[in-house]
C-alpha cells in the first residue's frame, strides 16, 4: 500500500518511454527494500543498509526518525555495524554510498544534526531547493549537510514528476512528489552517473566530488561561510546544488584519496553548569596540536564529530556552537521550541563538514547557550568527545586536486576516451561473508526448540514430582519393615530415616579404614564367602 519506494525509483531509473518522467540514470538498475510498511526494528535496517551489498551499490534512504521538532534519534546497534560493514566491505571493498534525506522539520525548527542516519560520516546528505533555487518551508538547516538537489516548494512552484501506482489503477505517474523524499534520489541518480563514469570511486571520493562540485544558489540570503581552504558552505544549502554534468567530469579525473585516518580527545567528567541567556554562553576550548597528531598524519580535515552529555530539564532551549582553529563557526544544535524534552543528550554526536579541507591543528571552541532565562532548573553538561576525521594529504595536493576538478568542467575528458585507470581493490577489500540466512534460521529453530524442551522439564517436574518422593517414601517404609537392621544400634523406627542405614544382610562387618592405604582398597561387592572370579570390585584412587 505504500507508493514511495515507487516514485523514488522512478526519479532514478525510469526509462525513457515517453510516458510521464525518465529518471537520471535510467540506464541504472534498482532493487526495492520494503522498510515503511511495517513496524521498524533495529535487525531490519541492519538487514536492509547490508542487503546484497556487492550488488547494490548505492542504497537511497528517503526515510528517517520523525519530524517533530522534538525527536533526536538515528540508528541503533546493529544498523549502525551494518553501516560501518558497508562501508569497509560493500561493493568490492570501494564502500556501500548511503544516500538520506535531510528531512522535512522545518517548519518545527528541526536540524538534520538531531538525525543518527543524516549526521552520519557514512552518509550523503541531501538537502532540498525548491524550483527558484531557494530553502522551502519544510527543510532543515544542517552543518552536515552536504548538498541540495531539486524538489517541490510552496503551492505555487512545483513539485517532482515520477512514477507511480495507485490500488485503483491510474496512469502510473504523479506531479506531486516532494519533501527531501524526492531530493535524495536525484541524487543516487547523479551518483549513478559517476559510476558508469568511474566504478572505482570510493564512498569518500564521492563526497570529495560532491563539496568540489556543488554549485552556489540563493547568493544574497544565504549566509554562504567561506572556510581556509577556500570552499563555501551554508546551514541552509551544504556546499551547494549536486550538478550531474560537473560531478561526471570530475569522476573521470579524479585520483583515489588515501586512506582515512581520525584524532580522538575525550574530556573527564566535568559537570559544568549552562548559564542562563544569550549573551553568556559556556565556553570550553581544546588545543590540538602537530604533536597529538604527528603519528596519525591527519593534515587535512573531513568530517568533525562533537560528542555530548548534558543534562537539562527543557532540550530544546540549548543552541551549541563548534568554531574550528581557522574561526569557521558550526551550529551543530539550534533551539527548538516543541522539544521540551528533559532527557537532555547521552553522548548525542553531532558533526559537520565546513571545517573540510582545513588544517586540524589549533584551538577547537564549544559554545553552549542555553536561552531559557526563567529561574527553572539549570543543564550541565557532564562530558564531551571531538573527534576529527581526515587525510594524510598536503594542504597543497588538496589544492591541486581541487584545481583538477575545475579545469574538468569543460568536458574535456568526458567528450574523449581519457579516464584515469582505477586501482584494484586490496585483499583486505574482499568482503567478509556474515552468517547466512540458513545458518540464522537454523540456530533460531535450534533455539526454539531448547526452549520448548525446557518448558516442557519444567512442567513435568512441577506435575510429577511430588508423586514420585511420595512413592519413593512409602517403598522405604515397607523396606523397613521387612530390613529392621540399624547399623548403630537397635532402633527400628521409621519416622527417622535419615539416622539409619538400611543393609541388604542381617549382619554387618565395619572395619577401620586408617588400617588400610585407601589407595589399594578392593571392596568385594559380591558374596564374601565365595572364592570364584566371578565377582566384582571398585577400585578407589586418592585425589
Amino acid at each position: 500500500s505504500n507508493h514511495h519506494g515507487t516514485r523514488c525509483a522512478g526519479e532514478i531509473a525510469a526509462v525513457p518511454n515517453s510516458h510521464c518522467a525518465v529518471g537520471v540514470a535510467y540506464g541504472a538498475k534498482f532493487s526495492g527494500l520494503k522498510v515503511l510498511d511495517g513496524p521498524m526494528t533495529d535487525s531490519l535496517e541492519a538487514k536492509a543498509f547490508n542487503k546484497n551489498s556487492q550488488i547494490n551499490d548505492i542504497y537511497s534512504c528517503s526515510w528517517g526518525p520523525d519530524d517533530d521538532g522534538k525527536t533526536v534519534d538515528g540508528p541503533h546497534v546493529f544498523a549502525k555495524a551494518a553501516m560501518q560493514y558497508g562501508i569497509d566491505f560493500g561493493r568490492r571493498g570501494f564502500g556501500s554510498i548511503y544516500v538520506v534525506a535531510s528531512g522535512n522539520g522545518g517548519r518545527f525548527q528541526d536540524n538534520c544534526n538531531y538525525d543518527g542516519y543524516a549526521n552520519s560520516i557514512y552518509t550523503v546528505t541531501v538537502g532540498a531547493i525548491d524550483e527558484d533555487g531557494n530553502m522551502p518551508f519544510y527543510a532543515e538547516k544542517c552543518a552536515s549537510m552536504l548538498a541540495v538537489t531539486f524538489s517541490s516548494g510552496t503551492s505555487q512552484h512545483r513539485s517532482i514528476v515520477t512514477t507511480d501506482w495507485t490500488q485503483r489503477g491510474g496512469k502510473g505517474c504523479t506531479t506531486a512528489h516532494s519533501g527531501t523524499s524526492a531530493a535524495a534520489p536525484l541524487a543516487a541518480g547523479m551518483l549513478a552517473l559517476m559510476l558508469q563514469a568511474r566504478p572505482c570511486l570510493t564512498w569518500r571520493d564521492i563526497q570529495y566530488l560532491i563539496i568540489l562540485t556543488a554549485q552556489k544558489v540563493d547568493v544574497d540570503h544565504s549566509e554562504w561561510k567561506r572556510n581556509q581552504a577556500g570552499l563555501y558552505h551554508s546551514h541552509k544549502h551544504g556546499f551547494g546544488v549536486m550538478k550531474a554534468w560537473r560531478l561526471v567530469n570530475a569522476a573521470k579525473i579524479w585520483e583515489t584519496v588515501p586512506w582515512i585516518t581520525s584524532y580522538l580527545y575525550s574530556s573527564d567528567e566535568i559537570h559544568l553548569q549552562i548559564p542562563k541567556g544569550t549573551n553568556q554562553p559556556l565556553t570550553i576550548t581544546h588545543t590540538v596540536t602537530k604533536n597529538d597528531i604527528s603519528g596519525l598524519n591527519l593534515f587535512v580535515l573531513e568530517h568533525v564529530q562533537l560528542f555530548v552529555t548534558i543534562t537539562h530539564p527543557c532540550r530544546g532551549d540549548l543552541e551549541i556552537t563548534l568554531v574550528c582553529p581557522s574561526g569557521t563557526n558550526s551550529i551543530v544544535a539550534t533551539p527548538r521550541k516543541v522539544d521540551r524534552s528533559d532527557a537532555g543528550f547521552q553522548d548525542w554526536a553531532f558533526s559537520t563538514v565546513r571545517c573540510w579541507g582545513e588544517d586540524p591543528t589549533g584551538v577547537w571552541t564549544i559554545l553552549i547557550t542555553d536561552h531559557d532565562t526563567s529561574s527553572y532548573g539549570s543543564g550541565f553538561i557532564q562530558s564531551w568527545k571531538l573527534k576529527l576525521h581526515g587525510t594524510w594529504i598536503t594542504r597543497q595536493q588538496f589544492d591541486e586536486r581541487r584545481r583538477l576538478v575545475l579545469e574538468a568542467m569543460d568536458g574535456r575528458f568526458l567528450n574523449d576516451s581519457y579516464q584515469r585507470p582505477c586501482p584494484k581493490a586490496g585483499p583486505d577489500a574482499a568482503p567478509k561473508q556474515p552468517v547466512s540466512q540458513r545458518t540464522l534460521k537454523f540456530v533460531m529453530l535450534a533455539g526454539i526448540f531448547c526452549l520448548v524442551m525446557a518448558l516442557y522439564e519444567t512442567f513435568e517436574y512441577a506435575a510429577c514430582y511430588r508423586d514420585e518422593k511420595k512413592a519413593q517414601r512409602q517403598r522405604m517404609l515397607e523396606h523397613l519393615q521387612t530390613n529392621p537392621s540399624v547399623r548403630d544400634g537397635d532402633i527400628e523406627d521409621a519416622d527417622h530415616p535419615e539416622s539409619q542405614r538400611l543393609l541388604s544382610n542381617e549382619t554387618e562387618t565395619v572395619i577401620p579404614l586408617d588400617t588400610f592405604d585407601v589407595r589399594e582398597i578392593a571392596l568385594d561387592i559380591g558374596n564374601s564367602t565365595n572364592d570364584g572370579d566371578d565377582s566384582e570390585s571398585l577400585q578407589l584412587i586418592s585425589h
